[in-house]
């Protein structure tokens, strides 16, 4: 877990940053304003929903820390496994973003970088097992 109180942990609007980086994955009007720690984390989560493929139609529309308080939102409109695997990577994201809310099942918990790569595996391994047993 990545300590709340460290250096430069103030809120930041890297909006114009993830256009840069990634536009085709932002909805129009996107805002994210988060800390460094968690724009790291968010990018982490964005780069594995990016590879799901070119037809997920992926869209964040928004990801602020109000601390108190959060607001996510995204829209996607893929296969029923791609929608299925978006929606359970971004409840897993916001669950491990710091967030802190009464949605929140450990507020304050942030993941740690060298985590995202396993947990995503192992989320997306589960929703393949679903889709795998329903057909």
């Amino acid at each position: 877990m990545i300590p709340r109180d460290v250096a430069n942990d103030e809120m930041i609007d890297y909006t114009h940053t993830l256009e840069f980086l990634c536009h085709y994955l932002l909805a129009p009007g996107c805002s994210v304003v988060l800390s460094p720690s968690q724009f790291e984390v968010l990018k982490a989560y964005l780069g594995h929903i990016d590879q799901l493929g070119d037809d997920v139609n992926y869209q964040l529309e928004m990801c602020r820390d109000h601390r108190p308080g959060y607001s996510v939102s995204w829209d996607n409109d893929g296969s029923r496994y791609q929608d299925d695997a978006v929606d359970a990577l971004m409840e897993d994201m916001i669950q491990n973003l710091g967030f802190e809310g009464g949605s929140i099942k450990r507020p304050g918990h942030m993941i740690g970088l060298a985590e995202i790569d396993q947990r995503v595996a192992e989320i997306l391994d589960q929703v393949r097992a679903k889709h795998t047993s329903a057909t």
